[in-house]
């Protein structure tokens, strides 16, 4: 692997204090972090428009300077897939915001390779299986990521204080309800220190945005056999304010010579013979 994915301190047997004081410990060693949040944040889910590219005398196309305005662009929003980025109401995650992340593994896996990609660090709250070899396929720095286990302890505890200075924070509840009060809580510091907080499954009102995807398709396998070459899967998006989103986009392995996998738009049609009778695993 072309890096590591940093562990958290062992939590076991320290009291509730202790813990917290470890956490903000390995917090406060994390280099790269963002100098400050943003002070003002942008409508979630207002469109961002597009930059215009400058031009060179030759007539050739150049990369636009990084201005203060595409600076303050790059702090306010997170980058995601491009498939994804087409159905998110800014064209990626917007600082300051909360979402819930459902379905298929592959989309939160892209989401975190995408982030980490960009510099912007990630916090995974208990989820020990979660497919780190999958978000280094798909580009993502995983010297950018860090994997905490919060032992017996709730993981919102300790999502409150990654929130404080980790760019996208991604979390289980174990399938439960978040109380409104703890909701609050956890939404007013998301916004408070512009970062991006996610839950993976339970639920947790308030939320601005939430991304379903389920897999619909798979390719290489013929007759039962074969080697899984793509996975189709079709996302739906929604939110406050905003109307449903639905795409569906295939995840495809590189072919000999190419290197990473590959995110491309699919069209509403599925070839016949590719739709999946059962749910694979392998696909999600």
């Amino acid at each position: 692997m072309a890096g590591i994915a940093s562990a958290s301190p062992d939590l076991t047997g320290l009291d509730k204090a202790s813990q917290l004081a470890a956490l903000r410990r390995q917090m406060a060693s994390i280099p790269g972090r963002r100098d400050h949040a943003p002070t003002e944040l942008p409508d979630p889910i207002a469109p961002v428009q597009e930059s215009v590219a400058a031009t060179s005398p030759t007539g050739a196309a150049t990369a636009e300077p990084l201005t203060v305005t595409l600076r303050g662009r790059s702090l306010r929003t997170i980058p995601t897939p491009t498939p994804l980025s087409e159905l998110l109401p800014q064209g990626a995650l917007a600082r300051g915001t909360a979402l819930s992340i459902t379905g298929a593994g592959s989309v939160l896996v892209g989401l975190v390779a995408s982030a980490s990609a960009a510099g912007h660090h990630v916090a995974l709250i208990g989820l020990p299986k979660f497919g780190l070899l999958a978000v280094h396929e798909q580009g993502g720095n995983l010297a950018k990521v860090h994997l905490i286990d919060p032992g017996d302890g709730d993981p919102l505890d300790v999502a409150s204080i990654c929130i404080d200075g980790i760019d996208l924070v991604i979390s289980t509840v174990h399938g439960r309800d978040v109380p409104p009060t703890r909701a609050r809580s956890i939404l007013a510091r998301t916004r408070t220190h512009a970062g991006v907080f996610a839950i993976t499954d339970g639920r947790m009102p308030g939320l601005d945005l939430t991304i379903a995807s389920r897999p619909i398709a798979f390719g290489g396998i013929e007759g039962s056999r074969g080697r899984l070459r793509s996975i189709t899967i079709e996302t739906a998006v929604h939110g406050r304010g905003i109307a449903q989103r639905t795409g569906r986009y295939t995840l495809t392995a590189p072919s000999f010579g190419e290197q990473g996998l590959r995110w491309s738009p699919t069209a509403e049609s599925i070839p016949a013979g590719t739709e999946t009778t059962r749910r694979l695993a392998a696909a999600q």
